[in-house]
């Protein structure tokens, strides 16, 4: 989003050439001189540089309310719901405010499960740049650097991770940057409704940065296995964009997938698809329905509780301010694989 336009560079950014390419291609016929036919931008950029210029506040608007609607629509329900919450959903600046923060947060979180979740998949050892306790962590900036570390150390091992096709090691130094900007507003005084706003005003065009850098997001479907229709049909719930409106779909997955992936296919599982693969979420992101089964929430990892035998997780509910726990025991699997990618034992 935030971009200086060099008058003396066409190549600056080809995406808003495309853009006005197609706005007079919709307008007016392909541009041909005599059976040659110049880029309509091109030829803007050439004579007209103020207006080629002067036109790029019009794509920048019109790029972002097409990336509000994409947040809106197809990104994982807990960035798409607090985004919306954000944007249309709030009653005074100190709750947007909030919202914004939320939907920062989630978009760690959703990143940080899959990461770790494809390392599973994978099964990448991660002892060297990681410990095992910072993966359960309630640190933002922890889970960020987590992240971080397995891009790297998948690069380092020559491994291609789908994750790393959604977000890049740049674009997780500018969350960094962020993160510390979203610290002082999270531990500082409760804001009067000016200081929210001027919070607000600082941070939003970079968290519209990290969203427009993490389209990919919109690719993938993070899912509560149900059933099955069929030998490669799955029966799942979705959980996408913003609204809470159950939906129930069928997924068709490939034979390598359903192989690949047989032992995270069984009732209980918060799945996702990623990248041509079917990953495991639990235990860092989780589900609870309520008693009558017609809302299913999505719950995001925050923190472990007690000790044994008496050990558990506690989760915050997408939309509620309220934390849920679980006994620790249900995600014996889930953590068990987790310690093997550090070289440890049983949980």
């Amino acid at each position: 989003m935030k971009l200086e336009l060099d008058p003396s560079d066409y190549g600056k950014c080809p995406t808003y050439n495309d853009w006005l390419d197609e706005s007079y291609e919709n307008e007016s016929e392909p541009l041909n001189i005599l059976g040659f036919q110049p880029r309509p931008s091109f030829v803007l950029f050439k004579l007209s540089p103020d207006t080629y210029q002067a036109a790029f506040a019009d794509y920048l608007s019109e790029r972002q309310d097409e990336l509000k609607r994409l947040v809106f629509d197809e990104f994982p329900a807990p960035i798409a719901h607090y985004f919306y919450r954000f944007e249309r959903g709030y009653e005074n600046e100190l709750q947007r405010l909030h919202f914004l923060r939320d939907t920062w947060e989630s978009i760690v979180d959703v990143l940080h499960a899959i990461a770790i979740a494809e390392c599973r998949f994978r099964n990448i050892r991660l002892a060297d740049p990681i410990k095992c306790q910072h993966v359960l962590t309630d640190s933002v900036a922890q889970r960020l650097q987590n992240i971080e570390l397995i891009l790297n150390c998948a690069q380092t091992q020559q491994i291609n991770l789908g994750v790393a096709t959604i977000v890049t090691t740049q674009t997780i130094q500018i969350m960094r940057v962020l993160n510390q900007s979203r610290n002082g507003f999270s531990h500082s005084a409760a804001q009067s409704e000016m200081q929210a706003r001027l919070w607000i005003s600082e941070c939003y065009e970079d968290v519209m940065n990290v969203l427009d850098d993490l389209r990919a997001l919109a690719n993938i479907n993070v899912m509560r296995y149900t059933g099955q229709v069929d030998a490669s049909t799955l029966r799942c719930e979705v959980f996408r964009g913003h609204a809470f409106t159950k939906t129930i779909m069928s997924i068709p997955l490939t034979p390598d997938q359903i192989r690949d992936s047989a032992s995270y296919l069984k009732q209980g599982q918060l799945i996702v698809a990623c990248v041509g693969v079917v990953l495991s979420l639990r235990p860092l992101m989780y589900f609870r329905e309520d008693a009558t089964g017609h809302t299913t929430k999505l719950c995001m990892f925050r923190k472990s509780r007690g000790d044994a035998p008496n050990r558990r997780l506690e989760f915050e509910v997408l939309g509620e301010a309220v934390r849920h726990e679980e006994d620790r025991v249900l995600f014996q699997a889930e953590l068990s694989e987790i310690r093997s990618l550090f070289g440890l034992g049983p949980d």
